[in-house]
């Protein structure tokens, strides 16, 4: 009967590679098996191993063994993906629950890596409802096949916060191990930003409208007020009679007051209203340009309000024609990217 082992010692593998060369004559993988009582393959693979290497050494190997099975990995996965939220440690803790050798995070980790599962920071994106994916999908279909020229008529408008300090963004300075704290590589903060400005602004291949600053809080009757002395005045300024006016679904600007201001105007001829998709910042190429505009300005200190103000207003209407057109002649390819999927979220 064969004796079942983990490895054979040098001495056991020298005593089958001696049986194997010097029996005359020689010894079958079976015979030599049999009277050292070792298994077949256990005989056959010292003997190949010598042939190919002439040494009873093992191989060089990879490192230390898995602890863990493809089962096991299958199952990883399984509960990553059942629950994206779960963090590193809650996984571990979970998975080792009755295991006799449990494993570690860094296991857990690696194995999950490997199958091209990696923790990241979750995006923020607007919530759609079934309702809004079937709208951004329809839009996207009807205007997917809009040439240049007719995305050309188009006056993209909306409204954007500017914070005094603070952003959004990451911030990234150059320092020395010990300098984390020095004044000059903080990112300085307020509560609720240090004050901030409210701006309006529209955007089109032929050039920025005047922005607008709005003082307190944007309601219905201050939008009806950008509407006549602003946005109708500079699109047909910048495009003609009978461009096409985009706006968004905010409450101010759906109200009753402001639709029917809009749609007197349509029917004379001054304008058309392009119906947009609920939830759908991402189709809108203006808010590209606030992130260019806001890139900018960090490039400048802020101090006060009406400095920012200032800043805004030079590097608005700075903005190159060649970037503007950029922008808006998107729209195919973030229709494009609607459609693909399926009336959610896209990259941009």
């Amino acid at each position: 009967m064969c004796v079942k082992k983990s490895e054979l010692s040098l001495e056991e593998r020298a005593k089958i590679v001696g049986l194997y060369k010097q029996s005359l004559p020689k010894l079958s993988m079976r015979a030599i098996a049999a009277f050292t009582g070792y298994g077949v393959s256990t005989v056959f693979r010292t003997i190949d191993r010598f042939k190919k290497t002439n040494s009873l050494q093992n191989l060089p190997r990879s490192g230390r063994p898995t602890f863990i099975t493809e089962s096991d990995r299958r199952y990883l996965k399984l509960c990553a993906l059942r629950n994206r939220r779960k963090t590193l440690d809650v996984l571990t803790e979970d998975f080792n629950l009755g295991r006799k050798n449990p494993i570690s995070k860094s296991v857990v980790n690696r194995s999950l890596h490997s199958w091209g599962i990696i923790g990241r920071v979750a995006c923020r994106k607007p919530l759609l409802s079934a309702r809004n994916v079937r709208k951004r999908l329809l839009f996207a279909k009807e205007h997917v096949k809009w040439s240049k020229k007719k995305w050309g008529k188009v006056l993209f408008t909306d409204e954007s916060k500017f914070d005094l300090f603070g952003s959004n963004r990451r911030m990234y300075v150059r320092r020395m191990a010990n300098e984390r704290f020095v004044n000059s590589c903080l990112t300085p903060t307020m509560k609720h930003g240090g004050g901030n400005i409210m701006i309006w602004g529209g955007i089109c291949t032929k050039g920025v409208t005047r922005l607008k600053r709005i003082e307190g809080i944007m309601n219905k009757k201050v939008y009806h007020s950008i509407l006549v002395h602003r946005a109708i005045p500079e699109g047909k300024k910048l495009l003609g009679k009978g461009f096409v006016y985009q706006e968004d679904n905010d409450p101010k600007h759906s109200s009753h007051f402001c639709r029917n201001y809009l749609a007197k105007k349509e029917k004379c001829g001054d304008l058309v209203r392009m119906i947009w998709p609920p939830q759908s910042p991402d189709l809108n190429p203006i808010e590209s340009m606030w992130d260019y505009v806001d890139v900018r300005l960090r490039k400048n200190e802020r101090t006060s309000k009406d400095q920012m103000w200032h800043n805004i207003q030079r590097t608005w209407n700075e903005v190159p024609k060649k970037v503007l057109r950029k922008y808006i002649f998107s729209m195919k390819n973030r229709c494009k990217a609607v459609i693909r999927a399926k009336g959610g979220h896209t990259s941009y």
